[in-house]
């Protein structure tokens, strides 16, 4: 009888976050949806699960006169998210290895300095003179992940990974002549595989769905992301089908708005959301080890 009750829970357990993954699909099913319908159909009868009057208009209307820097964007969006990932991963779990190696005199001291960046910031201004001033980010492809290169809520995920990880192994390796360095590489990041990998992907949809750092540091149009460049060209859709630009040489410009909006957000999420569900389960699991104090 405990048997059938408990897969009665289970099942209704199922039932219930089935409802709720298809609540939280809903909003991208409609963006593919009035991506694919047509501008007058969906200024006249909304949006709906299903395309109303298909067409692929808007796509053509965007690669047509954009297709070649649309291109690049995803090549430049694709380089920083690979770099930065690869480099934010490295400084994180280092600076996590430093606070939490009980050889290291002032980890503490490390600990708290990170930590303060949490509570106190100096501004958007002295940040943007810091990156341009002294740091020549601007117009420069570092510039588009090295100001993210250390997430402090990231890195005490990790260090908490690292204490879980019993220090007799730690000392067996300095028993036996190995260095922080060869202990750092060789031991803690083979051993913390699930935590790197979980905070890989935070990384990586940060830097895949930032426009920011473009916005601020970039003028160079060979140097924009995909989000920028869709940030743009909704700019220029918007313009276009403004009253006053309307009309441009005698012809009447009439750009697809909303269903632009829809195209340019599959384009930007679908990259992600086709990798997420095969590193879901690396996610979870490093979410829930990192969570606890060792």
């Amino acid at each position: 009888m405990a048997k059938q009750e408990n897969r009665m829970l289970i099942v209704l357990f199922y039932i219930c976050i089935g409802i709720f993954a298809l609540i939280c699909l809903t909003p991208f099913v409609l963006a593919v949806s009035g991506s694919l319908s047509t501008e007058s159909k969906l200024a006249a009868e909304g949006y709906s699960f299903l395309p109303r009057g298909f067409s692929l208009d808007t796509y053509k209307f965007m690669f047509d006169s954009k297709a070649e820097q649309i291109f690049h964007a995803y090549l430049t969006s694709v380089t920083v998210t690979g770099l930065g990932t690869a480099c934010a991963v490295l400084v994180t779990t280092a600076y996590a290895y430093v606070i939490t190696a009980k050889g290291f005199r002032y980890r503490n001291f490390f600990a708290f300095l990170a930590y303060f960046t949490m509570l106190f910031s100096g501004g958007t201004l002295p940040w943007y003179i810091l990156c341009t001033k002294y740091y020549h980010l601007d117009d420069t492809l570092v510039g588009l992940f090295v100001p993210y290169l250390l997430n402090v809520f990231l890195m005490y995920l990790q260090a908490n990974y690292f204490k879980s990880i019993p220090h007799e192994v730690i000392e067996s390796a300095q028993i036996d002549g190995a260095g922080h360095f060869r202990i750092f590489f060789r031991i803690m990041l083979p051993l913390g595989q699930v935590g790197l990998v979980t905070i890989s992907l935070f990384y990586a949809l940060q830097f895949w769905n930032d426009f920011y750092l473009s916005l601020l540091l970039i003028t160079d149009e060979r140097l924009y992301t995909i989000q920028y460049m869709m940030y743009y060209m909704m700019a220029n859709i918007q313009y276009l089908a403004s009253g006053n630009s309307a009309q441009i040489g005698g012809v009447v410009i009439a750009p697809p708005l909303e269903t632009a909006k829809m195209a340019m957000t599959c384009l930007t999420v679908l990259p992600i959301a086709i990798l997420y569900p095969f590193l879901q389960r690396y996610f979870v699991r490093g979410i829930i080890v990192g969570s606890v104090k060792g």
